[in-house]
């Protein structure tokens, strides 16, 4: 599709239908390269928020690379794909005169970054939640081989709930490539030490960043959120790369245990850092020693973005309306006039009828706040509890609660109740639930058998789901060694997963070298944690003392604490010299040999009989020492 090389974009765009079916109706944010804009679906009368590029980006990248769109567009169709409560769903995609779009569900919640530029700073829970559900969406975009590439607080959104969302995922990299290959500019407003403040070590090199790119971005999100100031920032980006190559997060003991796991989740080296999903299961564990946390204060969507129906036509007003004749068609000095002469013509029927009927009819009708009775809601669908607050004019309220025989979705109670004449714009307040109480899992099941956990369960209504085994140094075989899920509370008649222990794990038994003192050798078997028993032997080559050998050899694997056998020298063997006196040479040699010594030098003629040696019979020497013989001359 050919495109508008010179498009004048700024408000002039509200009003535009892209791919005849999203009508723009208000630019709400502009990014480095990006705008953002609140839309219709006039196909279905619903909201959405729609990304186009920026003006000052958008003709010669155009022009020059036209990979630039299908990159974006292949980006938004690999997001579509993502299903996750925590990652904002794309709608849809497209190509229109004004550039490539990207529709998204509309978030009323505004964003992280709206939020601390107002002053307010999270407390720790709820930087909790926020890092924790935005880690989940950390996994399911690593589980599908995508990277999201620009985690920062604009790209963290909410609900009106408060639940968080994370937007734009992988779109930064293909404007980044564009920029790089000099087919697309950014915002000279928006410089690229602005952009540096959340990358990772990696990204500050310019290197391919992957999922704990990710995540070292977003736990510096979190710690701004927490402290009010972004780690390793400064004012040169030179200095920016050089803090986070070499430094690591230092909280100051701040913040308990949230704070140790946010200082060893941002480290230099990408090796060292957790997996999204190693990061979520620390902040669950946090999450039992913190309070529940206050609601976060999301704004409430804002009543004066009319969403006009499927084929309301919108003109934009025209310069000449907003600078000539003050009483054109849609001027306020005209809509003025016009409730004037109709508040004259009212006035002179009141006075024609008298101020009883008139008079009635005018408060009624012009001074009266409308009041409606209140329904019963107590089996009213969601979807059409909103059909009723919009036709009444009441702001509705919904509040999450959990109550015992009911079910999910079910209005359990309203203020003010049924029958009650409400005014609009008053606040109708309903209670809705989530489904029966939760039931608290016993917090005592670590180091029990599973029997044990068995019965503490079945006890509160829970049940073993499933089990699965891994090695544990202090916990015993067969013993609890964690409990596997994600909330300390869990619906009724939930199976709850096991850790069981093997055991510590196997060893290998160390390379103990022949001749190495016994303290040596006792050392290392007892840090591979094995036990040690020694028995000794006479040894001819090894010294008394020493270690002779180890018994099983080393590279055998065993169990720990298995028993290792030392084995050490006593000294070497002692014999006796026999007597060889009137032996021949050869006799002599085989008893010597009987008696595991040698022969030695023989002093005369080898063909007559021994008369003597040296040592002596009788002399006790080590074994196999040489003997000199004597013999007759």
């Amino acid at each position: 599709m050919p495109f508008d090389s010179t498009p004048e974009r700024t408000a002039a765009e509200v009003g535009r239908v892209l791919g005849g079916r999203y009508r723009l109706l208000k630019r709400v944010g502009a990014g480095r390269f990006t705008d953002t804009y609140i839309g219709v679906n006039l196909s279905q009368s619903s909201r959405v928020a729609v990304k186009l590029l920026a003006n000052e980006c958008m003709a010669d990248g155009w022009q020059q690379d036209e990979s630039l769109i299908q990159g974006v567009l292949q980006a938004a169709e690999a997001a579509s794909g993502l299903k996750h409560p925590h990652l904002a769903a794309i709608r849809d995609w497209g190509e229109s005169d004004v550039g490539p779009y990207i529709v998204s569900e509309f978030l009323s919640g505004g964003s992280l970054r709206q939020m601390l530029a107002s002053g307010y700073l999270l407390s720790p829970s709820q930087t909790l939640v926020v890092g924790l559900e935005a880690a989940q969406a950390l996994v399911e975009i690593d589980r599908q081989g995508l990277v999201h590439g620009d985690v920062r607080p604009t790209n963290i959104l909410f609900d009106r709930l408060g639940r968080t969302r994370l937007v734009d995922i992988g779109i930064l990299g293909v404007l980044l490539a564009a920029e790089t290959a000099g087919t697309l500019c950014s915002r000279p407003t928006f410089l690229p030490p602005e952009g540096l403040r959340y990358a990772s070590p990696e990204q500050a090199q310019h290197l391919q960043p992957d999922h704990k790119s990710d995540i070292y971005s977003l736990v510096l999100v979190l710690t701004e959120a927490l402290t009010g100031r972004v780690p390793f920032d400064s004012a040169d980006p030179e200095s920016t790369e050089v803090f986070k190559m070499s430094r690591q997060l230092d909280l100051a003991g701040q913040f308990a245990s949230l704070g140790r796991v946010l200082e060893s989740s941002v480290r230099p080296e990408r090796d060292r850092r957790p997996t999204g999903a190693e990061l979520a299961k620390s902040l669950f564990k946090v999450a039992e020693t913190l309070p529940r946390p206050e609601p976060l204060p999301v704004p409430t969507e804002d009543p004066s973005a009319f969403v006009p129906l499927a084929g309301t036509p919108h003109t934009p007003p025209s310069s000449s309306a907003a600078s000539g004749d003050d009483l054109t068609q849609d001027s306020p000095k005209r809509r003025g006039a016009s409730v004037r002469k109709l508040m004259l013509a009212v006035l002179v029927v009141v006075v024609v009828g008298g101020f009883g009927g008139g008079g009635y009819w005018l408060w009624s009708n012009f001074f009266a706040t409308q009041h409606t009775a209140v329904p019963n809601l107590l089996q009213v669908t969601e979807a059409d509890l909103g059909a009723i607050v919009a036709e009444s004019g009441w702001v509705l309220e919904r509040l999450d609660v959990r109550q015992d025989g009911t079910t999910p979705g079910e209005v359990v109670r309203q203020e003010p109740v049924a029958g009650t004449r409400l005014a609009a714009g008053h606040t109708l307040r309903v209670f809705v639930s989530l489904g029966p109480e939760l039931v608290a899992i016993p917090q005592n099941l670590v180091g029990r058998s599973l029997a044990e956990a068995q019965l503490a369960l079945s006890a509160v209504g829970l049940e073993v789901g499933q089990t699965h085994a891994q090695h544990h140094e202090q916990v015993p075989e067969g013993a609890i060694v964690e409990v596997d899920a994600m909330f300390v509370e869990v619906l009724p008649a939930s199976s709850v997963d096991l850790v069981i222990s093997l055991g510590p794990e196997p060893r290998i038994v160390p390379e103990i070298a022949p001749g190495v003192s016994l303290a040596f050798a006792t050392e290392r078997l007892v840090e591979t944690r094995l036990a040690i028993v020694e028995t000794q032997e006479q040894s001819n080559d090894i010294p008394a003392g020493r270690v002779v050998r180890i018994e099983p050899i080393a590279g055998t694997q065993v169990l720990a604490d298995s028993v290792v056998t030392v084995v050490v020298s006593s000294g070497p063997v002692e014999v006796a010299v026999p007597a060889l006196a009137t032996l021949p040479v050869t006799e002599a040699e085989a008893v010597l040999t009987d008696a595991m010594l040698c022969l030695g030098e023989i002093d005369g003629p080898s063909e007559t009989e021994v008369v003597a040696s040296d040592p002596p019979a009788g002399v006790t020497v080590p074994s196999g020492t040489c003997v000199r013989l004597i013999t007759r001359p």
